[in-house]
């Protein structure tokens, strides 16, 4: 949903002109790039803070220890850390980090900074850091402790074997202890001043309608890097953003497409986009209310979900089936165990009649006479499908789904809202029903783990796919066996069991497989990843770590 872009820089003046002006020659080489909507921007720069600040600092700003190149795992990249061991126990995993590092205030990076990280997390449970601290009085996470060893090695010790730690642990992105060590509330600090060691630092021109964050002139990626700034403007809506791109007022975006080889292409000779395969898409469900705590009624909606539809129209084309309801898709498809996983697959079908038949056997009936089915206490069943106001085609797949239930005489509705609000509605668990994306990651470990993972599911930090808040132990103790052994068979026959038990409990309900939303313009850079050079994940959106190497590659044009 983004775009990029070079510009040409009036002082004082942000997001100024869409003439099209080549990269050379101009005072400097800004890439604008829109890795998050909102309706007005806020002037905070903290990479911790996921209600917007976070999609716009990790990565370009905040650096991790370690780049994962999911597509190409063979070629990771090394970010704050230069190489890793892992103990043959797999209690621990030891980073090496890169020497002669400077934050950008000109303070050196050290094995001090990463331990320090580790302890304010601990320190600071509610601030969402990302580490899976131990807590041996809850029983809850692996990470022991940080240990220096050197200035330059930094051992990271688990509770228990842990052979995936290593890719959270990669995930940290390290704080300067001579700036956060004095931060009392790092859950609200506002980081107007951000010192990282990213390759752009230094903020300017903030507004309420965006801002540039320019060179880090200490960055260690400063000889390679071409850009002299990004510039992230406030926008709302995927026709505002995808007007911008083909006015040459974005260059990078990652919004949905509305049938994009006549809506889009035609718009620029400049627009491109390119649409591969990504992680799921569910509804998530708050099981802690009624009606959503009962199995029978969860089976009744999928059932009742006309997934074709979804497919073919809702996302005009773009997405894919799902075979099975196991909350993951076709991106982890070799992990699957099909025959244990047919007799599911009825979930996954459109098919109403079945849908009345169930709710009708549990109990689920008209109990007022208002045609609408009640709750099994008598009181009615209304809720709303919470979706963002400008995501056109989940809005459209909202829509849908909310008619499909409608047919069955469940009384559901779209439920349209600011982003903001829909962002900050989830930690508080103050929700019905969301259409939610999963995680992506080396594999489906990444999903399962934050989607049942109870510390994820405390009410006012509920996660995004935790949302449903079912604790389902059994899942829980596979995930831990997974993690435990390196053994490809082993970990195979543990996820086997993960497949299983969320088809057998429908915690969420599978839709459809999303793309890799992608559109770019090259009205000014070159060099981005196509079809034919998939050399990173092309996502602008945070949680692609990738996306900075993504940026740092672009040239601009002559």
């Amino acid at each position: 949903m983004h775009k990029i872009g070079l510009l040409t820089v009036l002082a004082g003046v942000l997001l100024t002109t869409s003439a099209i002006v080549p990269a050379v020659g101009q005072e400097e080489v800004i890439l604008r790039l829109l890795p998050y909507h909102t309706d007005a921007m806020v002037e905070n720069f903290n990479p911790n803070n996921p209600t917007g600040p976070q999609q716009r600092t990790r990565d370009f700003t905040y650096e991790p220890l370690w780049i994962e190149n999911v597509w190409n795992p063979d070629a990771d990249v090394p970010g704050l850390a230069m190489s890793y061991d892992i103990a043959e126990d797999l209690k621990s995993v030891t980073w090496h980090l890169r020497p002669d590092t400077k934050w950008s205030d000109g303070e050196a990076f050290t094995a001090d900074d990463v331990v320090f990280t580790f302890e304010y997390a601990k320190a600071h449970p509610d601030y969402p850091m990302g580490i899976d601290v131990y807590s041996a009085e809850a029983g809850t996470g692996n990470v022991e402790s940080a240990e220096k060893i050197d200035d330059l090695t930094v051992r990271f010790n688990l509770h228990e074997p842990d052979s995936l730690a290593r890719y959270g642990l990669g995930q940290i992105y390290p704080l300067p202890e001579h700036i956060w060590s004095t931060v009392d509330d790092p859950k609200n600090f506002a980081n107007t001043t951000p010192v990282a060691t990213g390759p752009w630092t230094e903020v300017r021109n903030f507004s309420r309608s965006g801002y540039e964050i320019c060179r880090n002139e200490l960055s260690h990626y400063n000889a390679d890097n071409k850009i002299d700034c990004l510039s992230f403007p406030q926008m709302n809506g995927n026709e505002q953003t995808v007007a911008a791109l083909s006015a040459g007022d974005l260059d990078w975006l990652g919004d949905g497409l509305t049938d994009p080889d006549i809506t889009f292409l035609p718009q620029s000779e400049f627009n491109n986009y390119w649409l591969p395969a990504g992680s799921d898409v569910n509804l998530q469900l708050n099981t802690t209310k009624a009606p959503f705590d009962n199995l029978e009624f969860r089976k009744a909606m999928s059932v009742a979900i006309d997934r074709d539809t979804l497919v073919d129209i809702s996302t005009f084309g773009l997405t894919t089936h799902t075979r099975f309801p196991i909350g993951t898709g076709e991106m982890f498809n070799t992990w699957y165990d099909e025959a244990a996983l047919e007799p599911y697959e009825w979930l996954m079908q459109y098919t109403p009649e079945k849908a009345i038949e169930i709710l009708d056997a549990a109990g689920f009936v008209d109990a007022d006479g208002d045609g609408w089915r009640d709750n099994l206490d008598g009181t009615p069943i209304q809720f709303g499908i919470a979706m963002p106001s400008g995501w056109t085609d989940w809005v459209n797949t909202g829509q849908t789904v909310a008619e499909n239930l409608q047919d069955v005489g469940i009384n559901a509705s779209l439920k349209t809202m600011d982003e903001g609000a829909w962002f900050d509605a989830v930690p508080q668990g103050n929700f019905d029903v969301y259409v939610m994306w999963t995680n992506g990651g080396a594999t489906p470990f990444s999903q399962y783990q934050p989607m049942f993972n109870p510390r994820q599911m405390v009410p006012g930090q509920i996660d995004f796919q935790a949302m449903h808040q079912m604790q389902i132990p059994e899942i829980e103790d596979a995930l831990t066996a997974f993690k435990s052994t390196s053994d490809r068979d082993a970990q195979l026959a543990d996820m086997g069991k993960v497949h299983k038990l969320v088809a057998e409990n429908v915690p969420v309900i599978s839709l459809f497989a999303n793309p890799i939303w992608y559109e770019y313009s090259t009205r000014r850079f070159t060099g981005w990843v196509t079809k034919d050079d998939p050399r990173y994940r092309p996502q602008v959106h945070d949680g692609t770590r990738e996306r900075v190497l993504h940026a740092l590659s672009l040239q601009p044009i002559e």
